[in-house]
């Protein structure tokens, strides 16, 4: 993409729309991963990053909110979906309903531990305070929670039906378990924070703990 002479770009040609919502949005993750603060964030700002008038951002996102929502979206279907192709992957080899549950899982994990920051912004109390009260039964956290009831769902479904009903309050445990393994994992010191073995074996041992039955 062109460059005018002073410094902002040239107007958009044929596709270059969406590369530039991209980049305003890659901009903005990258602003938020790396301050983990909403007032971090400007839209002047971004728009000095990527080479743009601050008013060509509204052509793409409604205002700052909407800006962050998305980014939120973005975190949050990525995980689900990253999920839900483990799942279906460990499915595909053959797996019984235990490892196909572990598969969706382990991504989770993975993802925690790959992506800290990531993660961190994602459940971040400070920065979600903007996102409107009256939209939270669609905030895109909802994307992950339905990738581990169904996940859930499916593993009772095979190895104990009777329980199928539990499904969504035992996914809540679980996903709300690990995630207070992983926020305090995180806060670690170097070298506990660098092997996440810990984190395998918790996982498991709450998984047993809360799905497979009492001997």
């Amino acid at each position: 993409m062109g460059s005018a002479a002073h410094g902002q770009r040239v107007p958009n040609r044929l596709g270059e729309g969406e590369r530039l919502r991209q980049d305003i949005l890659d901009t903005a993750t990258r602003i938020l991963e790396e301050s983990g603060r909403e007032d971090a964030l400007s839209l002047r700002g971004i728009a000095r990053e990527v080479g743009i008038a601050a008013p060509s951002i509204y052509l793409h996102f409604k205002n700052k909110t909407d800006l962050i929502w998305t980014v939120l979206d973005t975190a949050y279907s990525a995980l689900a979906s990253l999920m839900s192709e483990a799942e279906r992957q460990a499915a595909g080899t053959g797996a019984d309903a235990w490892e196909r549950l572990s598969a969706a899982a382990d991504a989770y994990r993975r993802y925690a531990v790959d992506n800290p920051r990531r993660y961190r912004l994602m459940f971040s109390l400070e920065q979600q305070a903007s996102v409107q009260r009256h939209a939270t039964e669609h905030h895109p956290l909802t994307r992950v929670l339905h990738a581990w009831t169904e996940a859930v769902e499916r593993y009772l479904t095979d190895a104990c039906p009777q329980r199928r009903e539990e499904a969504q309050t035992m996914a809540t445990l679980l996903w709300t378990g690990m995630h207070g393994q992983f926020a305090l994992w995180h806060t670690l010191p170097h070298p506990f924070a660098e092997d996440d073995a810990i984190l395998v074996e918790l996982q498991q041992a709450l998984m047993r703990r809360l799905l497979l039955p009492s001997e």
